[in-house]
C-alpha cells in the first residue's frame, strides 16, 4: 500500500492550482481578445468583411465622337464608339488556373498559356482580353467560370480608315487620344468616368443592383468638323499620286475657306489606318506636316515681303529697279537663281513674276528708306509685318495636337542680322508652317482679316442641339485695300505668266492668284544646306477676284529634278479644277 505523505500533497495542490491560475488568465485572455475583435474592432472587421464583397470599379465615360461634312448626304461619321467587352478575371476567385486558361482558349481562340500567365501573375483583378466581340463574349459566358468575368466597354473605331487620319489621330490601348484632334482635345472628348460599388458573389462576380451606381459617368463632347470629306478624300488622292509620279519622300496640301479660316481639307502623305496604329513602324506617318512642321518656305514667303512693301508705299507693282544679278549684303554675296539674266528696270511685278531675290532684297532696303543697304528700321518692319500682321512665328492655335511655332528672328537679336534679314525677305533662314501661309494669305484673298485656323465648327449636345463655334478674328486690317488689290494682281501674273503657269493653263478662264517656293533644306547640324534637295510649295487662293478658297501644296525632297512649278504647281492646278466643279464656280471669262 502505497502512502501519500503531506508534502506530496501540498506540491499536487500547488501544480493544480498554478494549472487553475493559468487556464483563468488564458479565459481572461481570450474574453479580451474576443471583446476586443467583437465591440472594439466591431467596425474595421465589418467593413473588411464587407470589402470581401464590395469593390470599387471606375464606369468608363462614352466618348465624344467626330462628324465631317459629306456634301448633299450631310455629315459623315469620321470617329465613333464600337460596344466591346473585356474579359477580366479575379484570381483570388479561380480555383484551378490552368482548366480556367484551357476553357478560355477553347471559347476564345486565344493563348491559354497566356491566360495561365495572367491568372498566375494577377492579385485581385486581371485583364485576360480586350475587344472581345459580342459572340465571344456569350460563348465564356456559358462557361460559367469561377472568378472570370466580362465588362462591356466603348472602343474606338474609324470607319472611313486613313481618311484625314494625321488630323485625327488616334486612341491608344490606355483610352488616351493621340496625335491630332483626338490628343488636342483628348480631355474634352473623354468625358468624366463615373464610380461603381459592385457587390460581387462568392465567385467574386459583380451583381448588378440598381445602388450599384456611386456616380454616374459624364460623357464626353462630340463634334463636328470643318473638314470636307469629298474635299479631304479628291486632296489626299491628288497628293498621293504626285508624290509617287515625282519619287518625293513626302507631301502636305492644306485647303481653306478664306471667309472664316475653316480648314476644308488637311492632308499628309504617307499615311496610316488609325484603326491598326499599332501596326505603323515609323511614327513620323502620325504627324500632320502642315501643323507640326515647320521649314524653310523659300520664295512663296516673297509675297509677304512684297506686302510690306506695298502696304508701306514704299513701292508699288510698276517701280523699277536695276536688277544686277546679285547684291552684296555684308560678307554675303546674294543672287538670283540659276538662269536669271540681270537687267535694268524690272519692276516689282516681274519681281514676283519671275522670283528674284535682288528684288525683294531691293523693298527690304527700301522698308528702311535706302537704297543701296539694309537698315535696323528695314528689319524692324518686315519683322512687324511677317509677325504681327501675318502671324508667322507663333503658334496659330488651331485644334492639333504639337503645332510649331515657326522661327523668325528679331531684327535686334544676335540672328536677326542683315545677311539673315536678306535670306529672310525671300523665305530662306526662317521656318513657318503650312497652316500659317494659308492663314497669311487667306488674309490677302479676303481683303485684310488674318483668321484663326481651326478644324472644329460645332458641338452636338446629348440633346440633340448644335452649339456653333464662332470663328476668332486675330487681326483686322493686315494691310490696306489698295494694297491688298495690288498684290492680288501681280500674284495673278505669277499664274498668268510665271512660276504658276502650270496652274493656269489648267484651268482657262478661271483667275488664280499664288506664288512658288523651292526651300533648299538645312543640314542637322546647321551648317549649310543639303546639297541636290528641296522643297517645293505653291501657296496661293482663286478664283482671285472672289476668293472661295486658300490652298497650299508641299513636297518634300522630290526625286527627279526641277523647281516647284514642275515638282508640286500641278497638284495646285488639279485641286483647282476639282474644286471649280465642285462649287460650282463659272471661269470668269
Amino acid at each position: 500500500m502505497t502512502v501519500t505523505s503531506y508534502t506530496d500533497t501540498v506540491q499536487a495542490r500547488r501544480r493544480i492550482g498554478l494549472m487553475m491560475a493559468v487556464l483563468a488568465v488564458l479565459g481572461l485572455g481570450l474574453v479580451a481578445r474576443l471583446f476586443y475583435l467583437q465591440v472594439v474592432r466591431h467596425s474595421h472587421y465589418s467593413a473588411q468583411a464587407s470589402n470581401e464583397h464590395v469593390r470599387k470599379y471606375q464606369v468608363p465615360a462614352k466618348r465624344g465622337e467626330l462628324y465631317v461634312h459629306d456634301g448633299a448626304a450631310g455629315q459623315s461619321p469620321l470617329a465613333l464608339n464600337q460596344r466591346l467587352s473585356i474579359l477580366y478575371a479575379d484570381p483570388r476567385f479561380v480555383p484551378d488556373k490552368a482548366a480556367a486558361a484551357k476553357k478560355l482558349a477553347e471559347a476564345t481562340g486565344g493563348s491559354a498559356a497566356d491566360y495561365q500567365k495572367r491568372l498566375e501573375k494577377g492579385i485581385e483583378y486581371a485583364v485576360l482580353a480586350d475587344r472581345v466581340p459580342g459572340d465571344i463574349a456569350a460563348k465564356v459566358k456559358k462557361l460559367n467560370l469561377a472568378g472570370i468575368g466580362l465588362a462591356d466597354r466603348d472602343y474606338r473605331t474609324y470607319p472611313e480608315g486613313s481618311l484625314a487620319a494625321q488630323v485625327v489621330g488616334f486612341v491608344n490601348a490606355d483610352s488616351q487620344g493621340q496625335y491630332g484632334i483626338e490628343q488636342y482635345l483628348n480631355d474634352q472628348l473623354s468625358g468624366t468616368p463615373g464610380q461603381l460599388a459592385a457587390k460581387t458573389d462568392t465567385f467574386g462576380i459583380p451583381i448588378a443592383t440598381a445602388d450599384n451606381v456611386v456616380k454616374p459617368p459624364t460623357d464626353g463632347k462630340t463634334y463636328v468638323l470643318t473638314i470636307d470629306r469629298n474635299v479631304q478624300a479628291m486632296a489626299e488622292a491628288e497628293l498621293a499620286a504626285q508624290i509617287k509620279t515625282v519619287k518625293a519622300k513626302s507631301g502636305s496640301i492644306i485647303i481653306m475657306n478664306p471667309a472664316n479660316g475653316a480648314v476644308i481639307a488637311m492632308a499628309t502623305y504617307p499615311s496610316f489606318d488609325p484603326n491598326q496604329y499599332e501596326k505603323v513602324s515609323d511614327y513620323s506617318v502620325f504627324l500632320n506636316q502642315t501643323v507640326d512642321s515647320q521649314f524653310e518656305a523659300g520664295s512663296g514667303m516673297k509675297a509677304f515681303t512684297m506686302a510690306a512693301g506695298l502696304d508701306q508705299g514704299k513701292i508699288k507693282p510698276d517701280t523699277t529697279y536695276d536688277d544686277p544679278g546679285c547684291v552684296q549684303v555684308g560678307d554675303r554675296k546674294i543672287c538670283n537663281a540659276a538662269g536669271d539674266k540681270a537687267g535694268k528696270n524690272k519692276t516689282m511685278t516681274t519681281v514676283l513674276r519671275d522670283s528674284l531675290n535682288t528684288g525683294v532684297v531691293f523693298v527690304l532696303r527700301a522698308l528702311g528708306g535706302s537704297s543701296d543697304k539694309i537698315t535696323l528700321a528695314g528689319r524692324r518692319l518686315l519683322y512687324e509685318y511677317l509677325t504681327k500682321h501675318f502671324g508667322f512665328g507663333e503658334r496659330t492655335g488651331i485644334e492639333q495636337a504639337n503645332e510649331a511655332a515657326g522661327v523668325v528672328n528679331s531684327p535686334t537679336s544676335e540672328g536677326g542680322n542683315d545677311v539673315n534679314y536678306a535670306n529672310m525677305s525671300f523665305g530662306q533662314g526662317m521656318s513657318v508652317t503650312m497652316v500659317q501661309a494659308v492663314a497669311a494669305m487667306a488674309a490677302v484673298a479676303n481683303g485684310g482679316k488674318l483668321y484663326q485656323p481651326h478644324i472644329v465648327e460645332s458641338e452636338l449636345k446629348s440633346d440633340g442641339t448644335v452649339a456653333v463655334i464662332k470663328p476668332k478674328l486675330v487681326r483686322d486690317h493686315v494691310m490696306s485695300p489698295g494694297a491688298i488689290a495690288d498684290l492680288n494682281q501681280m500674284l495673278q501674273v505669277v499664274v498668268q505668266h510665271g512660276s504658276g503657269y502650270l496652274a493656269g493653263q489648267a484651268n482657262p478662264g478661271y483667275k488664280i492668284a499664288g506664288k512658288t517656293g523651292t526651300a533648299q533644306i538645312p543640314k542637322p547640324d546647321g551648317a549649310g544646306y543639303i546639297e541636290g534637295k528641296n522643297i517645293g510649295s505653291f501657296l496661293g487662293f482663286a478664283p482671285a477676284d472672289n476668293p472661295k478658297f486658300v490652298m497650299m501644296v508641299r513636297i518634300n525632297e522630290p526625286g527627279v529634278a526641277g523647281y516647284a512649278e514642275t515638282t508640286t504647281v500641278p497638284v495646285f492646278a488639279d485641286v483647282c479644277k476639282w474644286l471649280f466643279k465642285y462649287y460650282g464656280l463659272a471661269p470668269s471669262s
